[in-house]
């Protein structure tokens, strides 16, 4: 039915006009369901017939799914739209729920042939047109569902599927659900799904389960233009949808459109060759469609609800398919990876799900050409972009020990005050004990002169203790649980647990001596009350005060950079190396590579020189201070997995890592450097070969960098953030502070968010409660990682899907006529 609409509209053009200097573009949205390459030469004739008109209205086409034109309308981003009944009772609906205000203007609606499917009723049969068709009940031929009956009994067991289109389509959904109800037939969402092409609910009755058949609804007039989808199945009669009649499409004009009139004209004077016309206006039309709305106006589902955005990765999947089949080309998938530290280690769960669905959808469509075609980092999302864009991620080899990779990273590794720092909190640390040993043993040693041993077997105990934690290798965060504030006190305490052991056998082995040497001569260790309260509370509140002015005046960052550094360095080789192991190449040459920085450079040379690339990259960084002037603030650092393709359009802010193969690992650290946590990273050669920058976290311009993926040719977008979506209330100088920094960096993101509004952008994010960013212990990376690929694989039988839709610009093809 699309491509009989589409034709109607580019014929409507009135034949024998000479060209007017004029001339009008008229963008038209078409809302498109089906596969279109089947009507390529009748599309393909249809433009050689406009060629030889000379019209005074010249059309732009971009077609889109339901959610993407009812978007369109409402920002006016097209002139004229095409509309399924279902989306436009709809639009009607909500424009109702908005404002009195008419919003469109009703042109006309299309008439429609006799049907030629076989399941459609002899009333659509028989010769003329016709403003209304049927939906239809369709089962293969094998199943066992003989009658409305039987499927009303497997339903009541859980034991039959429901094969929808799509919420908005009115014989895919609204008609079904209404006449299941009216029979009695609750549809669960467990067996449910939607395959958003009447067709391709067609395709799925096939591969229905014996044990579990599937029945799909559709229009009655589905396969009339491919009859081998009618071979095996057949229609199951159901009086209650039986009897339903549905308008047919509908033509209307968004408001302030000046031409609407004479659009209108052309189509109702528009017939087909044996005269019949091939578009009414009914006058009736308002009360017809919304009749529609009285179906299923019992269930909560609209379409500008936020919930009506989000969709599941299935839904994704064959979004995705829908596109490879109606356009020339396939779509180019961008997966986007947000910041976030620790929390990106969600993204490696969302992302094995994405790889799995993608697989699935090859196998099932090896023509398709569905794939990630493009990774886009920043951060801790720069990280995960290099073994994803390398290809690891797709075999389920490379996913284990993608995941492995994370949980191998420990908080104390990575997380490294200096020296004086961590003697500080040592320090205090000791002293604290010592409060506490004072404490207990004045209370249960009453006689001042037997204080002194019980202070010293205490004191070296402890010592023994601490220097078993800070000095033996053991992993306690499973021990600590899920609470990851135990974590980061644990984490503290291992900063200033040598110093604080050292200290108190110090202090622990002195006082055996000195109460050794005083025993002797009759005497005890005795230290006035007053003056160890006193030195106590100098020591525990001065330290801080000092750890403060010494962060704040000397140190230059909280943390060191050497962790993160030596963790990539050895860890990320043997991933690689593991995945080419698989792929039967040679492992990377690192022979003679002591020290990390040269691991790191010899690893990134061989990445990009034995081209190893399997999806284009792009890591963005920001730039912190450097030698030259040539270079904005935020960088794009590109990397290509075809190095004969053509440079993406990122101006001045792009460098090419194939002419720098060596700064690979180091941009990637770069990105992820959290300044001020930890420091910035010098990458020479950066823009020229005597040239330097100090790069740190990407995320300060582009936490979510969709604009890259957007300049880089994206038609679709996964953006996987790293942080829950979630709204921080303000009631104190504390949180109005806060939410005044986070407007100031939003605004910083102000590029990234008008971007998301040009191409379809699937976006995922976790629920709070979130880890943090320094959480690098396995159990809560475990946690996260699992969590992520159970959002993301999420089907409705789970619950509401977790990916929200965020419609785009609409992609016009323009017709091309003879004038041009």
């Amino acid at each position: 039915m699309a491509n009989w609409l589409m034709t109607c509209l580019l014929c409507a053009v009135a034949p024998g006009e000479p060209a007017a200097a004029d001339t009008v573009d008229v963008r038209i949205g078409i809302v498109a369901f089906e596969d279109f390459r089947a009507e390529q030469n009748r599309f393909s004739a249809l433009l050689g017939e406009l060629s030889r008109r000379d019209p005074k209205l010249r059309f732009q086409i971009a077609v889109g799914t339901y959610g993407d034109v009812l978007h369109w309308i409402r920002r006016r981003q097209v002139d004229i739209a095409v509309l399924s009944p279902g989306v436009f009772a709809e639009l009607l609906g909500s424009q109702l729920r908005i404002s009195s205000q008419q919003t469109f203007e009703y042109l006309a609606t299309v008439n429609l042939p006799p049907a030629s499917s076989p399941w459609a009723g002899e009333d659509r049969r028989k010769a003329g047109v016709y403003d209304w068709y049927r939906p239809a009940c369709l089962v293969a031929d094998t199943s066992p569902l003989k009658s409305i009956d039987d499927l009303r009994r497997l339903t009541a067991k859980g034991q039959a599927e429901f094969v929808f289109v799509h919420p908005l389509s009115a014989s895919g959904h609204r008609a079904a659900e209404f006449a299941l109800r009216k029979a009695g037939i609750e549809t669960a969402e467990s067996v449910t799904r939607y395959s958003f092409s009447h067709s391709e609910s067609i395709r799925l009755l096939s591969s229905s389960h014996p044990n579990r058949p599937r029945v799909a609804f559709v229009f009655d007039d589905a396969t009339a233009d491919n009859a081998a989808l009618s071979r095996s199945v057949r229609r199951l009669d159901f009086p209650e949808l039986d009897s339903l009649q549905i308008p047919n499409d509908v033509v209307i004009a968004v408001e302030g459109f000046r031409h609407a009139d004479r659009f209108r004209d052309l189509l109702l004077d528009l017939a087909d060759t044996e005269g019949r016309p091939r578009f009414v206006a009914l006058t009736d039309w308002k009360r017809r469609y919304r009749l529609l709305r009285d179906w299923w106006s019992d269930a909560s589902f609209r379409a500008d609800d936020g919930a009506s955005q989000l969709i599941t990765l299935d839904e994704i999947g064959q979004t995705l398919l829908h596109h490879a089949r109606s356009q020339p080309r396939p779509p180019r998938l961008a997966l986007v990876l947000s910041g976030g530290g620790a929390k990106c280690s969600y993204q490696v769960g969302a992302v094995a799900a994405l790889e799995e669905k993608l697989t699935e959808l090859r196998k099932q469509n090896p023509n398709s050409g569905l794939d990630i075609a493009l990774v886009v980092g920043t951060s801790g999302g720069a990280i995960n972009s290099l073994p994803i864009a390398m290809g690891i991620s797709q075999t389920k080899e490379g996913r284990r020990g993608f995941r492995r990779t994370w949980a191998e990273l420990d908080q104390r590794e990575i997380v490294r005050p200096s020296r004086i720092v961590r003697a500080n909190i040592g320090l205090w640390f000791a002293l604290f004990q010592t409060m506490c040993v004072v404490w207990v043993v004045r209370l249960f040693v009453r006689q001042p002169e037997r204080r002194g041993l019980p202070f010293a077997i205490v004191y070296t105990s402890l010592a023994a203790i601490e220097i078993i934690i800070g000095y033996v290798s053991l992993s306690p965060w499973a021990w600590l649980g899920t609470n990851h504030w135990w974590h980061h006190a644990w984490l503290w305490i291992g900063f200033g647990v040598r110093a604080s052991a050292w200290s108190l056998l110090g202090l622990g082995v002195a006082a055996l001596l000195m109460e050794a040497v005083r025993a002797k001569r009759g005497r005890h260790i005795s230290i006035p009350s007053w003056l160890t309260w006193s030195t106590l509370a100098a020591g525990l509140l001065g330290l801080p005060l000092l750890q403060i002015i010494t962060v704040a005046s000397i140190e230059e960052t909280l943390s060191g950079g050497q962790g993160m550094e030596h963790a990539v360095a050895e860890k990320f080789p043997r991933l690689i190396d593991a995945h080419l192991e698989q792929q039967g190449q040679p492992p990377l040459d690192l022979e003679g590579t002591v020290m990390d920085a040269d691991r790191l450079q010899a690893t990134s040379r061989q990445i990009v020189e034995r081209q190893l690339m399997q999806r284009d990259l792009v890591m963005t960084g920001s730039c912190l201070s450097q030698t030259s002037d040539d270079l904005p603030s935020d960088i794009y650092f590109y990397l290509p997995a075809d190095s004969d393709s053509a440079d993406p359009p990122f101006g001045n802010r792009g460098i090419s890592l194939l002419q720098r193969p060596s700064i690979l690992l180091d941009v990637m650290l770069g990105s992820g450097s959290i300044f001020p946590i930890f420091p910035s990273r010098r990458v020479n050669g950066v823009p020229n070969p005597d040239d330097s920058i100090e790069l740190i976290d990407g995320g300060f311009a582009h936490n979510s960098p969709v604009e890259a993926a957007v300049l880089w040719g994206a038609t679709h977008i996964v953006l996987i953030e790293a942080t829950p979506r979630r709204r921080v209330e303000r009631t104190n100088f504390l949180q109005n502070a806060s939410a005044s920094f986070s407007h100031l960096y939003q605004q910083a993101q102000l590029l990234d968010a008008r971007s998301r509004e040009r191409v379809v952008v699937f976006s995922l994010a976790p629920d709070p409660p979130h880890m943090c960013v320094l959480d690098f212990s396995d159990n809560l990376i475990a946690d996260s990682i699992d969590r992520g690929y159970h959002d993301a694989a999420r089907t409705s039988a789970d619950g509401p899907p977790r990916f929200k839709k965020e419609p785009g610009l609409p992609v016009f093809l323009k017709v091309v006529t003879g004038a041009e």
